[in-house]
């Protein structure tokens, strides 16, 4: 039988599966009788956890007004010793109104304790607080960012009955959240809600916000009567990859003296792109000559397309594919690839020691984890790095049309979109990898 979730839950956007979950647990709160003639036992507390931003203080408040119980909530705004009255307080009132929660909004900031050292006096009284009104009907909420500052005897079975991750919004849930804030927006024709989505897929709710409303204070300020691509682009250069305004404004207005010059970095970028379009069409959301540091640039993916069973294998090769486009087009690999080089070789590594998948002999899960077979490994990294490259060569080199095309595109506007991409993509004939 479906029953309907509590009218709570319609201010949370998205997350679908998690408002299940807190609808359930709601309603063993305001339903007892329910559960009390099936003679189960009750959840006592939840931990919701996830980083800042997406969204947990709000569903952790629809639960509570969907519960139907008084609440009493600690959030750290005391000095130490009165703090930890307060939550004395909390617990103590509870008991007397049971059934009630606990709310710890934040619990990882209640005390200033780092990961070696979680034994504050704050997380103690939580724990003592929490066995003292253990089958007394008072249910703990707690919300946290950082489940790594809590002592793992807080996270425990039998504090927390449940852990619930928050994870940032993709998929659906990223398109219902862009819907959302933008419904009341006018928007340019060329906007697309999709693009929106993708492009922030993968960031915080409360960015996803921001950004949304930072284009609108750029249409607003040009006196332009809808939002455009470009507004909702620069604001996503402003909010999520720091290119401040007067960089963007100032490359901008320097575009038409550098138009079509073909620098290394517009190169390196063009590499990213070509082959994560050959490899994952429609993987690339923006490309831009700008980056938070000057003369670097960047390119950015729709997060939802590294969800296949080789996607790592395909993030080595994207990664690859700047400092290869580099050297097909200049004869040498240049500067500025130590992040990328990084990157790949932790990637790399962890393929061979953690999931064997050049086989079982090379991984970390051997009884013989010596310095020989520590020096093997490393070479069958290395070995794979270079095999890895000589393949993006070869990708670029067979669909060097198309990789010349972005070169040509990206150094006449500094920033394409997926969009352009596309565009770029329907006068080509790709030729696929295989391999």
């Amino acid at each position: 039988m479906y029953f309907q979730k509590h009218k709570a839950f319609d201010k949370i956007i998205g997350y679908e599966f998690i408002k299940d979950e807190l609808d359930q647990i709601a309603d063993t709160l305001r339903n007892r009788d329910v559960y009390t003639k099936m003679d189960v036992k009750m959840p006592s507390g939840l931990l919701l956890y996830g980083e800042p931003g997406v969204g947990k203080t709000l569903m952790a408040t629809a639960m509570l007004e969907a519960s139907g119980c008084p609440c009493y909530t600690c959030r750290k705004d005391q000095p130490d010793g009165d703090f930890i009255r307060t939550i004395r307080k909390a617990f103590s009132q509870a008991e007397k109104n049971a059934p009630a929660i606990v709310f710890l909004d934040d619990l990882d900031k209640f005390a200033n304790e780092d990961e070696d050292h979680r034994d504050a006096e704050e997380y103690v009284t939580v724990q003592s607080c929490i066995d003292d009104v253990k089958h007394k009907d008072v249910f703990v909420l707690a919300t946290v960012n950082n489940m790594h500052k809590l002592p793992k005897s807080l996270r425990r079975a039998g504090r927390f009955d449940r852990l619930l991750k928050v994870d940032v919004p993709t998929g659906e849930d990223a398109v219902a959240i862009a819907q959302y804030y933008l419904r009341d927006k006018k928007l340019d024709d060329g906007l697309d809600i999709s693009f929106v989505a993708k492009a922030l897929n993968g960031h915080t709710c409360a960015e996803l916000e921001t950004v949304i409303n930072e284009a609108g204070l750029y249409a607003g300020y040009e006196r332009a009567d809808d939002i455009t691509v470009e507004h909702f682009v620069r604001a996503c250069m402003h909010v999520i990859y720091q290119v401040h305004g007067d960089d963007y404004d100032q490359a901008m207005l320097a575009r038409d003296g550098f138009s079509g010059m073909r620098t290394r970095t517009v190169v390196h970028e063009a590499g990213h792109a070509a082959v994560s379009e050959i490899l994952r069409p429609g993987s690339v959301t923006i490309v831009s000559l700008l980056g938070s540091q000057r003369d670097s640039g960047f390119t950015a993916y729709n997060m939802e397309s590294k969800t296949s069973e080789n996607s790592p294998l395909l993030d080595v090769l994207v990664s690859l594919a700047g400092m290869a486009a580099v050297e097909q087009e200049y004869g040498n690999r240049g500067y500025g690839n130590s992040n990328d080089l990084d990157k790949v070789f932790r990637m790399v590594e962890a393929l061979v020691k953690e999931n064997g998948v050049y086989g079982l002999c090379w991984t970390e899960h051997r009884f013989d984890n010596s310095n020989a077979l520590l020096a093997q490994q490393e070479a069958v990294v290395a070995a794979k790095v270079e095999e890895y490259y000589c393949k993006v060569k070869e990708i670029l080199s067979l669909n060097h049309a198309f990789f010349c095309d972005i070169i040509k595109k990206l150094s006449k506007k500094f920033v394409l979109t997926q969009m352009d991409l596309q565009e770029i993509r329907k006068k080509h004939y790709i030729i696929p990898f295989r391999g």
